[in-house]
């Protein structure tokens, strides 16, 4: 426990699966822990238990696809359900309930448990198993959860099995169940009517004779039918109704032959007037048809208005012909207008029409195309110009570019313009001399300055090269000559980056690079020989570290006292020994070998110092502990031991000096404390003893005197249980020993005294309660008697019968009521007619029952029933062994009082014998009550 409690790992990381299983219910559900342990933990009650805390739905659903073990999936299946329906996130929800992975079990869980209708309902509409369906119907908490499942339901085997499994649970779903039923059935019937009603319309197809009425009474059939769900059926009665619409076709084809030769005629003279060029060959085609028409029909009348029609024909056509030829021409200058830049021709053509052909129309056609000719024309000369104009524009933009670039010395912007302008001069047209002037004249600068900045790159150059020569003769320190030298390289980069594209001669470079590298040569052998010197002092600190990390090794286990001496002798000889320097970089990673090399005896002394402290304290509390226990027997000797222990564990390992006073202080205070403890503890224990006597001789003589009749007159039942319960509670606080034997005697036999006056009172109370009833019943039966008789309610001495029941004692609460009942309903029969009337049917209808009340009574009570009972008697007793073989039954009363209570309150006249039947069966009942 200590070593746990210092390691201060979590439980969920324990080795031990009992640790893990406990660490689960210390993790929050949501938590990333948790779902780690659901899916990677080994052992399957981890899983398990990570399964029913976890809340994440993501998680759950993860470990579910991936677990193999039935138990623990089933864990995850449950606890999948349970987060599902109580998850907030809808959308998630949502997407997890439709995935493939989720199984119908746990959609079906999720119906059951969710609050949220769209819940219940998304997790309904994914359901593929109809079974479950089915199940859900029948058992699902809310209604319209059981409703949206059975409208899932389909097939007609699980409708039949849901109707008669909902019929006497939920009329609801059984309604649509039958509804669904019907309506499947109702549909097989509408197959085979249609079935019958295609047969019959395909047999007609082939009788001779008018088949129209038939016809006609089988569509009104079909019209009574609703097929959309059924397109073969469709199909084939299509099928059928075309071959009987194509014999009607071919019966009435013959009569609208001439009439339609008629229209036709008709119609094609009305259009012969309106018809353009595009339909005279359609009018021809027309033409011969009606001829040939009129000529098989020998229509004499409709040859020769034929003939004069063709004649009109032939005209018509001529005058098409030319006018085409015009609208031919302004379609081609038309075409011109959007290519072409010439006109002269189409308006030569144009002019060799006649008057009538060149019509409004087509003059304002052909005119607008000339106009457009000519504006193209424009146009591309416009274009023309403005693009020279542009290029010239810039031509002088570059040109400008260029020359201010080379004012400014920029030689690389200044060529860039230079190559740009030699594109634009084709077609920039003819240039001004001034403008071919500049040009020449940048041209001839730009070259002559490139020349120029070749030759003074070479000489910068060689100037480099001087000065490196020239540093190789100077005795200067090692990081002078090292940092000019870096200078001297970084110029000569720099120069290369100026003149990029200025080759440099190689015998150039390697003169430079050879005077760098002589220059440097002194600052070189000053690094080697330092380098030198760092490595020798970092040989030597890893010998160092090597003979520290093996002879750790061979004091771990010994004195801690030597270990801590040897730890501080190894850390002043790093530090402050002649082990030599070493770099920034390389003496943080040789101290981090070190204390590597050193960490397990160090981690060793830590450890024991820790452990010690751990010690320390739990001799502390040890000694706390005893502070409670100070007046036991062996307390002193364990005071004296835990302080012989301290003194050898301070003497094995001395600890720093504040941690070992403030310890040493704690331990004082906690011994003593025990002693302290003892010398008190004494005195108030025999104070205790001398109080707890006096108080437990008190109860005892409460508890006698109550036991006594007098005393107990003055108090009813329940009062004097709560006082023996109060004693009693005093009693068991107040404890025991053996120094109170005679007591725990005397408080018995209190107790028993109590117990039997209270069962003494309890049997003579219900003695008087069933004489009470008795009493009330016969009251209650004369005023039901006056009530038969007719008396009237001032003459029959109610007020005598109500003056007696008031003189007698009030029965339980209960009964009571069941008798006024009855008291009050006699006494409204007496004085109102119509009560009374009613009264006296209830009387008369509970005749019956009362008597089989009576003869159940006697029977249950052992009690011998007159002859004239006993064939109602025997049919009793096989009802009540009929119904002992069906099961034990929820109605009826339990007891015989309860059953006499009954009887009592039922209203009825009860004769001589009946009466004395009853009183036999008060009697029994008080001597059963008596006996217990």
């Amino acid at each position: 426990m200590i070593n746990n409690l210092l390691s201060r790992t979590p439980l969920h990381r324990h080795d031990e699966p009992a640790q893990r299983l406990l660490g689960v219910g210390q993790l929050p559900p949501d938590s990333a822990e948790l779902a780690h342990l659901l899916a990677a933990d080994a052992a399957p009650q981890v899983r398990i238990a990570a399964a029913q805390r976890c809340t994440v739905i993501a998680a759950l659903a993860a470990a579910w696809t991936t677990e193999a073990d039935s138990a623990v999936k089933a864990a995850i299946a449950s606890a999948l359900g349970i987060a599902l329906a109580l998850a907030e996130d809808s959308a998630c929800a949502r997407e997890t309930l439709e995935a493939d992975q989720c199984t119908d079990e746990i959609r079906a869980d999720v119906v059951r448990r969710a609050q949220d209708p769209e819940r219940r309902r998304v997790a309904i509409d994914c359901i593929r198993d109809e079974g479950l369906l089915v199940e859900v119907a029948l058992g699902a908490e809310r209604a319209e959860a059981r409703m949206a499942a059975a409208q899932r339901v389909s097939t007609l085997e699980g409708l039949q099995k849901l109707a008669a499994a909902a019929k006497d649970k939920d009329r609801g779903v059984a309604r649509l169940a039958r509804q669904r039923i019907d309506a499947m059935n109702n549909r097989l019937w509408q197959q085979a009517e249609a079935q019958a009603i295609i047969g019959q319309l395909e047999a007609l197809a082939a009788e001779p004779g008018a088949i129209l009425t038939a016809v006609v009474e089988l569509d009104r059939r079909w019209q009574a039918l609703d097929m959309t769900g059924d397109p073969a059926c469709l199909e084939r009665y299509g099928a059928a109704r075309g071959i009987i619409q194509a014999r009607f076709d071919r019966e009435h084809e013959a009569q609208r032959a001439r009439a339609q030769f008629e229209r036709r005629l008709r119609e094609w003279f009305g259009a012969l007037g309106l018809a353009g060029p595009d339909a005279m060959a359609g009018l021809h085609a027309d033409l011969a048809a009606l001829r040939a028409d009129a000529q098989q029909r020998g229509d004499r009348s409709a040859l020769s208005q034929l003939d004069e029609a063709e004649q009109r024909i032939r005209l018509r056509e001529e005058e098409h012909q030319a006018l085409a030829g015009a609208q031919a021409l302004v379609l081609e200058a038309e075409h011109a207008a959007e290519a072409s830049i010439g006109s002269a021709e189409l308006l030569a053509r144009w002019r060799a029409l006649t008057a009538a052909l060149r019509t409004p129309v087509l003059t304002r056609r052909f005119e607008a195309a000339l106009l457009a000719i000519e504006k193209r024309r424009l146009d591309q000369a416009q274009a023309a110009k403005q693009e020279a104009i542009a290029r010239r524009h810039r031509f002088h933009g570059l040109l400008h570019a260029a020359e201010q670039a080379l004012a400014a010395g920029q030689l690389q912007a200044a060529r860039a313009a230079a190559d740009g302008i030699k594109p634009l001069k084709t077609g920039a047209g003819d240039l001004p001399k001034p403008t071919t002037q500049r040009l020449a004249r940048l041209l001839q600068a730009l070259a002559e300055l490139e020349r120029w900045e070749s030759f003074g790159q070479r000489n910068a150059r060689i100037q480099l090269c001087e000065r490196a020569q020239a540093l190789a003769a100077q005795t200067l320190d090692a990081p002078k000559i090292a940092l000019e030298v870096r200078k001297l390289r970084d110029e000569w980069k720099a120069l290369d980056q100026q003149h990029a594209g200025v080759p440099v001669p190689r015998a150039l470079w390697e003169r430079f690079d050879a005077a760098c590298e002589k220059a440097y040569a002194p600052a070189a052998k000053h690094y080697a020989e330092l380098a030198a010197r760092n490595k020798e002092a970092r040989r030597r600190r890893e010998e160092f570290i090597a003979g520290a990390a093996a002879h750790a090794l061979t004091l771990l286990g010994g004195d801690w006292r030597e270990i801590e001496r040897r730890l501080r002798e190894t850390d002043r000889t790093w530090r402050e020994g002649d082990l030599g320097s070493v770099n920034p970089d390389a003496w943080k990673k040789l101290d981090a070998r070190l204390k590597a090399a050193l960490a397990p005896l160090r981690d060793a002394l830590s450890a024991a110092r820790d452990q010690a402290v751990a010690d320390r304290k739990a001799l502390i509390e040890e000694a706390r502990a005893l502070s409670s226990k100070a007046m036991e027997r062996d307390s002193l000797g364990q005071i004296k031991a835990i302080q012989a222990r301290w003194q050898e564990q301070a003497k094995a390992l001395p600890l720093k000096r504040r941690d070992e006073g403030a310890l040493w202080e704690q331990f004082r205070v906690a011994c003593d404390a025990v002693f302290s403890a003892r010398q008190s503890k004494r005195r108030e224990e025999d104070a205790h003893k001398r109080e707890a006597h006096r108080a437990l001789e008190d109860i005892c003589a409460k508890l006698e005197q109550l036991a006594q009749a007098q005393a107990a007159a003055e108090k009813d039942d329940q009062a004097v249980r709560r006082t023996v319960r109060e004693l009693q509670e005093q009693w068991n606080r107040s404890g025991s020993g053996p120094a109170l034997r005679d007591l725990e005697l005397r408080f018995r036999k209190a107790g028993i005294a109590v117990e039997a006056m209270l069962s003494a009172r309890a049997k003579s109370r219900g003695a008087a309660v069933w004489k009470t009833l008795a009493a009330k019943e016969r009251l209650c039966d004369a005023l039901d008697s006056l009530a038969q008789s007719g008396a009237d309610a001032a003459e029959s001495g109610t007020v005598a019968i109500q003056e007696q029941w008031l003189a007698l004692p009030a029965l339980p609460a209960a009964w009571e009521q069941k008798m006024m009942a009855r008291r009050d309903g006699a006494l409204r029969a007496l004085s109102d007619a119509a009560a009374g009337s009613e009264y006296l049917a209830r009387i008369e209808h509970g005749a019956e029952s009362r008597r089989e009340s009576l003869v159940e009574l006697e029977l249950s009570l052992g009690l011998d029933s007159p002859a004239e009972c006993q064939a109602q008697r025997l049919a009793l007793q096989v009802k009540q062994l009929k119904e002992r073989f069906k099961g034990p039954s929820t109605t009826g009363s339990d007891t015989p009082g309860e059953r006499l209570l009954a009887w009592c309150a039922r209203p009825g006249v009860s004769g001589t014998p009946d009466q004395q039947r009853c009183e036999r069966v008060f009697s029994e009942i008080e001597k059963t009550r008596s006996k217990t």
